[in-house]
């Protein structure tokens, strides 16, 4: 959560009340041998949108997003859905190395999605399991 408040200076007015907007809360692990990138924070009036991102070695990227309104996946081909976890469904878009999935969970921190670059599709859906995002297959 993130704590916002305002308060006049000493004009005798009574104190403004105590606003609690909410962080969105992205649920991913990164995946071996992906480093954290610094995460990124959207202030809306109603919450507080997230985009955490992870980089490996070879220069793949996978981000996470949740509350920040966009059009993720503009311009890549539909290639299906995906089960994530837990029981949700995500529609899958990309082409050879640009994949995105993009799913709702009801409230004010839709859309999400995870955007990977420098994959395969397989490779995209390896990470997203390995990173909690898709569901596993076993």
């Amino acid at each position: 959560m993130t704590l916002a408040a305002c308060r006049s200076g000493s004009t005798g007015h009574a104190p403004e009340p105590t606003v609690l907007v909410p962080e969105c809360e992205v649920v991913v692990r990164a995946p071996a041998g992906f480093q954290a990138l610094e995460a990124f924070h959207e202030e809306y009036p109603d919450h507080v949108g997230v985009r955490l991102g992870f980089r490996d070695q070879q220069g793949r990227e996978i981000h996470a997003f949740a509350g920040i309104p966009g059009e993720f996946g503009e311009g890549l081909a539909a290639a299906g859905e995906v089960e994530l976890a837990p029981g949700r469904t995500g529609l899958l878009t990309g082409s050879e190395r640009v994949w995105v999935v993009e799913w709702n969970e009801g409230g004010v921190c839709d859309p999400r999605a995870a955007l990977g670059s420098g994959f395969g599709r397989e490779g995209f859906l390896a990470v997203l399991e390995e990173a909690g995002i898709a569901a596993g297959s076993g």
